[in-house]
């Protein structure tokens, strides 16, 4: 094509969309993206680095050891996945502190994806915080 001789292809090798884990008392949340970077995996391995303050996860097969639930449920659009996993929440909880000035707090970490090692990396050092303000109680209303 002569029209576009001297240009070069961009190539869409990278194609990491934004990853984000949550960190809450009672979960862990990753936004849509992070599936997607990998791969859309049913299952996942979590590893942690307690003397760089750090979590990455992998995928992993349903057979694997240690192996954890990560997919969108069945019949829905994709949404956040939530894990609630009792060893993988110690785990992570032990690397950060969840509460402030008796509060609780949530963290938001962006990850750095590693497409080719299907691999993203969370550093605890750069989360932002967020105040968890309590729920109330709804008063149910009595219909006659």
């Amino acid at each position: 094509m002569a029209l576009l001789d001297g240009f070069k292809l961009v190539e869409l090798n990278e194609k990491a969309e934004e990853s984000r884990m949550t960190i809450g008392t009672r979960s862990l949340k990753f936004n849509r993206g992070t599936a997607r970077n990998l791969g859309l995996p049913d299952w996942i391995h979590f590893f942690i680095n307690d003397k760089r303050l750090q979590v990455a996860i992998t995928p992993a097969k349903k057979d694997d050891e240690d192996a954890v639930a990560f997919a969108f449920k069945e019949g829905t659009r994709e949404m956040p996945i939530i894990v609630k996993e009792p060893a993988v929440l110690k785990a992570v909880k032990q690397l950060t502190v969840l509460e402030k000035e008796g509060m609780d707090i949530q963290l938001t970490i962006n990850g750095t994806v590693y497409m080719e090692e299907k691999t993203i990396i969370y550093d605890l050092t750069e989360a932002t915080e967020e105040i968890v303000k309590p729920r109330k109680r709804r008063k149910r209303e009595n219909s006659e």
